[in-house]
């Protein structure tokens, strides 16, 4: 990361070239990554992450149900009802129990739409 001294009392920091690649490009490179890297990318800012995480977009449901049937073949049914398309992708590639993280855990409780360990599940049903 560059830095440029501005009065020699503050620091700025300069904007990161790959940052203000314009969207449409941004998107074309998006559309052949697998999950994983749609994942990493979402984690390196905000603007990609706004990019890849919108809610409310058709291109990024696009982006991500392309990248599932692509490289996730066994996944090819659509998200249950509610859930996003960055959601399934989530919950059936990434690992860990999502209440209290313990790693390797990747039991998927469809009923509940949750990964999680047994010990948590208990916790947090009613028999």
């Amino acid at each position: 990361m560059e830095y440029e001294y501005y009065h020699q009392q503050f620091l700025i920091e300069k904007p990161c070239l790959a940052t203000q690649i314009p969207p449409e490009i941004f998107i074309s490179i998006c559309k052949d990554l697998p999950p994983t890297d749609l994942l990493s990318l979402a984690r390196v800012c905000k603007k990609f992450y706004g990019y890849l995480c919108s809610t409310n977009s058709l291109t990024t449901q696009e982006i991500w149900r392309n990248s599932r049937m692509t490289f996730l073949p066994f996944v090819q049914l659509p998200p249950p009802e509610g859930m996003t398309e960055l959601q399934y992708v989530k919950l059936v590639s990434e690992r860990g129990c999502q209440f209290c993280g313990k790693s390797r855990i990747r039991k998927i409780y469809w009923p509940f739409l949750v990964r999680s360990c047994k010990k948590c599940l208990e916790e947090r049903t009613i028999r």
